[in-house]
C-alpha cells in the first residue's frame, strides 16, 4: 500500500527518526587544535548504543589549497548503515535521503553542510 504525504511531510518523518535515533544527543565536538583561529572542529554524532552514525567537519574561513577564498567549508560524512536503513523503509533515492540529513544536522548545528558524502562507501560488484 502506498501512502502520499507532502514533502514537508516527509521531512518531518525523517528528522523524527534522526531525533529518535540520536535521542540521547551524544554528539563528541572536538576543536582543530592545529588551527590558530579555533574556528575548525568536527562533532561525531553517536545512537544510544554508541554507533557513529554521523560525523561532521567544519573548516572555517580561509583559502583552498589552489589559494581560493572560501567562507567555510561544512562536510558531512554518513555511514552506510544510516542510508541503508533509511533507504529500506522508505522507497527514496540515496541522494534525496543525503540532502535531508544535511538539511537535519545543518538545523540541529545551525551550520552550513556543502558537502555530504556516505562512509565507508561499499564497493559494487564486479561484473564480468
Amino acid at each position: 500500500m502506498r501512502y502520499i504525504i507532502t514533502q514537508s511531510q516527509f521531512h518531518t518523518l525523517i528528522y523524527k527518526y534522526l531525533d529518535g535515533l540520536f535521542a540521547n544527543e551524544d554528539f563528541r565536538k572536538e576543536i582543530n587544535p592545529y588551527v590558530k583561529d579555533g574556528n575548525t572542529y568536527s562533532i561525531d554524532m553517536f545512537t544510544d548504543k554508541g554507533k557513529e552514525l554521523i560525523s561532521y567537519y567544519w573548516y572555517g574561513p580561509g583559502e583552498y589549497d589552489d589559494g581560493t577564498e572560501h567562507n567555510g567549508v561544512g562536510s558531512l560524512h554518513i555511514h552506510q548503515e544510516l542510508v541503508d536503513s533509511l533507504r529500506s523503509k522508505l522507497t527514496v533515492r540515496e541522494s534525496k535521503i543525503l540532502d535531508i540529513i544535511a538539511d537535519w544536522v545543518s538545523e540541529k548545528f545551525n551550520s552550513d553542510v556543502d558537502d555530504a558524502t556516505i562512509y565507508p562507501k561499499n564497493p559494487k560488484p564486479t561484473n564480468y
